[in-house]
């Protein structure tokens, strides 16, 4: 997803929250959420405050929602699950915020659900995309995104068209990502690819080389990554070290260094699927890609 869309993603999500209407002006709207801009996730939880914010400037240039001017109660949470449920616990008793927006990752989504669900309080999550968070039962959430069962079809599909045959999973060994996971050897098996590796790595991991060796040693015809944005930045830097990039290549070399740039890295579907056709189509020496599933949930 791109800057813009990430952003217009955190928009979406609010208007979808209120309906406007012409009513007098009132005590601003108080939304609350907890945004990871610090740790593991705080690339694209930036993206998402930026998003909430240009949010809230547009919708109170046109005079609100609801006829109320927009106000955003934000903090971070660090990319913690134990922060954020504290957070949510006191944008609603403490700050009285009216509803609330989702976190960033499904993970931590579903660390501060039942919170929302305990005080009946609305929550508009546009960055989880686990299904089974919204599967539980719970009646003031909802979901926004695609699912992550499904964030890899478009490199599974266009694997299988090109007659590949075999392929590595890995994960970081969080919710969101072995959600992928699951779903995206589904589709392999239904498609005829053999999953010759599936494997997951612990959240702050930041050496893969030892991943990336058994990956080397089954030798796949594509590599499926369900990450986020820094390990996805520091796997394509390390598969080039290791000269992993590409297997089997006659030219024996990894792709460009623009390629493994954090500006070319392909982080939703949409996304995964055009990095994955950017490549030269596979000739008769075997080629492994790496599309980056990530998060705009994630």
């Amino acid at each position: 997803m791109t800057t813009s869309l990430w952003k217009l993603a955190g928009a979406a999500a609010v208007t979808a929250l209120f309906g406007i209407s012409e009513v007098e002006a009132q005590a601003p709207l108080k939304i609350g959420a907890s945004l990871s801009l610090t740790g593991t996730y705080a690339k694209p939880g930036t993206y998402q405050k930026e998003g909430y914010e240009i949010c809230a400037d547009e919708l109170n240039a046109k005079g609100g929602l609801l006829g109320r001017k927009v106000e955003f109660v934000m903090y971070d949470d660090q990319s913690s699950t134990q922060t954020a449920q504290r957070l949510y616990e006191k944008l609603i008793t403490e700050d009285k915020v009216e509803a609330v927006m989702g976190p960033y990752s499904s993970a931590i989504t579903e660390s501060v659900a039942g919170i929302s669900e305990k005080y009946k309080k609305v929550m508009v999550s546009p960055l989880a995309a686990t299904t089974s968070i919204f599967r539980q039962g719970r009646k003031y959430i909802f979901m926004v995104i695609s699912p992550a069962e499904f964030y890899l079809e478009g490199l599974v599909d266009m694997g299988a068209k090109r007659g590949l045959k075999t392929i590595a999973i890995v994960n970081e060994d969080t919710l969101f990502p072995k959600a992928t996971v699951v779903g995206t050897e589904e589709l392999a098996k239904k498609r005829g690819l053999q999953v010759v590796l599936r494997e997951a790595y612990p959240k702050g991991n930041t050496d893969f080389s030892a991943l990336l060796v058994k990956i080397k040693a089954v030798n796949p015809d594509i590599i499926a990554a369900a990450t986020y944005f820094d390990d996805a930045v520091a796997i394509t830097r390390q598969m080039k070290e290791l000269n992993c990039c590409r297997i089997q290549d006659r030219r024996n070399s990894c792709p460009p260094t623009r390629r493994s740039s954090s500006t070319s890295l392909r982080t939703t579907r949409p996304r995964a699927t055009r990095a994955a056709s950017s490549m030269p189509r596979a000739s008769s020496a075997r080629r492994a890609w790496m599309p980056i599933s990530s998060a705009p949930s994630s």
